[in-house]
């Protein structure tokens, strides 16, 4: 019960400021990984290569 009370608070408390990405982000965030299939691959806050809309 307790936990469940817990994780309705934590919802409520997310609903009514919002969520936030962190703030530390990987020095390489925005530079380029890779071309593949005509999109950019670029690396995302947390180090991940992630696609983007732009092309190459």
């Amino acid at each position: 019960m307790r936990r469940m009370i817990g994780t309705m608070g934590d919802r409520l408390l997310r609903l009514a400021i919002g969520e936030q990405p962190a703030g530390a982000c990987v020095p390489e965030v925005g530079t380029l990984c890779y071309c593949k299939g005509g999109y950019e691959y670029r690396f995302a806050c947390n180090g991940v290569c992630t696609k983007r809309t732009n092309k190459c």
